[in-house]
């Protein structure tokens, strides 16, 4: 028996084909939403590989954050803390972010370093305690590609690109400022001049890139 996600997929799928031949005038309004209604309930695949366990899971999230129960247990014991081993819901917008990722790069897998984290010496403000925060890479794209995408695309988010360490930190902070920064030699280093660019409009980046 097919997942219920998947079967919301296919379905969505065979509709938006019937829709596309069916109307080639625009659609009403109504028709829109409906269009917008089933793409967020569409599931998608979100390969991941814990790189502290060395655990490969692959998990369908929808792309506003949610899953069935079975597969939100399942995120919940992937993603928990890795010292007390405590557990906790993730945070449906950044499930929602990383969704949005696993399909910008379909078909290659997240390596999560870090999410829920409360051990000793956490920050009682760190957005990895209450289950918003997700550090992670992805073999074979630059953190600079995948930080950039996140920084033009969000707000309400605090963005964060380690080099040294290999992976990009991106969490959600409804209501707050957005932040982002580099953690360079220990310490981090705010506003940091990429993301200025990432959110420049393209023909101004181009201009200052040297592009036409």
């Amino acid at each position: 028996m097919l997942p219920i996600l998947l079967k919301i997929r296919l379905t969505t799928m065979a509709m938006a084909g019937w829709t596309t031949v069916a109307a080639p005038v625009p659609l009403p309004l109504d028709a829109v939403t409906l269009a917008y209604q089933a793409r967020a309930a569409t599931p998608v695949e979100v390969k991941l590989y814990d790189e502290n366990l060395h655990v490969s899971a692959t998990v369908l999230i929808d792309h506003l954050g949610n899953s069935d129960e079975a597969t939100t247990k399942e995120i919940r014991h992937l993603f928990r803390c890795r010292v007390t081993n405590h557990e906790r819901p993730i945070a449906r917008r950044s499930l929602m972010m990383l969704a949005d990722v696993a399909e910008m790069y379909e078909g290659r897998t997240i390596e999560f370093v870090s999410v829920y984290r409360v051990q000793r010496g956490e920050s009682l403000t760190s957005p990895h305690r209450d289950g918003r925060a997700i550090d992670f890479r992805i073999r074979g794209v630059q953190l600079r590609t995948i930080r950039d995408y996140l920084w033009s695309k969000y707000t309400e988010v605090g963005v964060g690109w380690y080099p040294s360490e290999q992976f990009i930190h991106m969490d959600t902070r409804p209501t707050m400022h957005d932040t982002s920064w580099t953690f360079l030699k220990g310490k981090n280093h705010y506003n940091p001049y990429w993301a200025e660019l990432a959110r420049q409009p393209q023909p101004v980046l181009q201009a200052r890139r040297g592009g036409v």
